[in-house]
């Protein structure tokens, strides 16, 4: 699911579940924070399975390069309606590098049952918390 997908989907949901009475406002906070934490044990077992963690950097991808090609631009005097002659400059664009991260095994294991603990306590009491500050949904 790309990042606008995500975006557009999370502001659906703020905007509907605005509408919504207080304690279902707060079962949405709990379930979202729920998923978000399932992700994260996800990626953490990932990284102890694995041996290392990925992380995501953003290169520049600097300077410039010859391209085939030259401007594009409107009618050209000639008809043909600036279709590509010789060469132009390119601009680099940023790419993302991922590169390979040593993980210090035992504290993965101690984040991953942190995020496990935090998890439980939000299935076993998150809906009862929300039913008792606000009261039960009607």
């Amino acid at each position: 699911m790309s990042r606008a997908s995500v975006a557009f989907a999370s502001l659906a949901f703020i905007g509907l579940s605005s509408c919504a009475p207080p304690v279902e406002q707060c079962e949405a906070r709990v379930s979202s924070e729920a998923k978000q934490i399932s992700r994260l044990i996800a990626d953490v077992q990932a990284n102890i399975s694995r041996g290392y963690a990925w992380e995501n950097e953003i290169s520049d991808g600097g300077g410039f390069s010859f391209c085939a090609g030259s401007y594009g631009g409107d009618y050209d005097g000639w008809g043909w309606g600036g279709v590509g002659l010789g060469y132009s400059t390119c601009y680099g664009g940023s790419d993302v590098v991922r590169t390979r991260v040593p993980i210090d095994p035992a504290a993965e294991i101690r984040k991953r049952d942190a995020l496990q603990k935090r998890l439980d306590t939000l299935s076993a009491q998150g809906a009862a918390a929300c039913a008792a500050k606000y009261g039960e949904p009607g």
